[in-house]
């Protein structure tokens, strides 16, 4: 199975044929998609792509999607008021997938709310076999970071939720395959840090996991997409 994440920045506004054309060159099964704000655009761009759509309400303007080209045998979507956005639970015939956003924030006064976040993400997961992506805000414990743009206020590097996801028993998939490469997601204009991830928990085997950076002006994250196999 091919997953692609990809956060599309404000809906995509005003870009849904540029994230149109990277999703179609990379020809994922299931698409998890972060700041899907616009739900009219999310179902254009799904029914162009001819994949089924779930639709995640958040608890802010930032509602996330899963597309799927397989049959969804059941959704969920988790809402625990201690989440700034979502975590949408799709279960396949075979695969049990989810994707969440983290909230935003640079300073030491916003890791906390982050730490809880993926605390309840974890707590919803309650230790079933699954792929969990998404946009974390955050970045693995031994990742090194870039210079971000003034803009970008950064006064604290979040690392604990990450670790807390591999405490979990999570893999990171990207690492796991490329151990010394940085992946930065985040910016794709002038990228510092790897935000967006799939983690994969024991049962599945990861066979590639890139960063997608030819993903031009379609976004300020690029995709991630990861070719995953499991036993289950």
């Amino acid at each position: 199975m091919r997953v692609l994440t990809w956060n599309i920045w404000n809906g995509g506004d005003g870009r849904l044929d540029a994230i149109e054309r990277v999703l179609r060159a990379q020809d994922a099964d299931v698409v998890a998609l972060q700041e899907a704000n616009d739900r009219g655009a999310v179902e254009a761009l799904a029914a162009r792509l001819d994949m089924d759509l779930v639709y995640g309400e958040a608890n802010s303007r930032f509602a996330v999607a899963w597309l799927s080209r397989f049959p969804v045998v059941r959704s969920e979507n988790h809402r625990p008021a201690v989440l700034e956005k979502t975590l949408l639970e799709v279960e396949l015939e075979d695969a049990l997938l989810l994707t969440t956003h983290l909230s935003a924030g640079r300073t030491l006064a916003d890791e906390p709310r982050r730490i809880a976040e993926v605390e309840a993400v974890l707590s919803c997961v309650g230790g079933r076999e699954c792929l969990l992506v998404g946009d974390f805000n955050a970045v693995h414990p031994n990742d090194e970071i870039g210079k971000p743009p003034a803009e970008e206020e950064l006064d604290h590097v979040s690392r604990r939720p990450i670790e807390l996801v591999l405490e979990a028993g999570f893999t990171d998939c990207f690492r796991a395959l490329h151990p010394d490469a940085r992946g930065w997601t985040y910016l794709a204009h002038r990228s510092w840090a790897r935000l967006d991830y799939v983690f994969a928990s024991p049962s599945w085997t990861v066979e590639r996991c890139e960063v997608v950076v030819d993903a031009g002006p379609a976004s300020d994250h690029f995709p991630v997409i990861a070719e995953m196999s499991t036993a289950v």
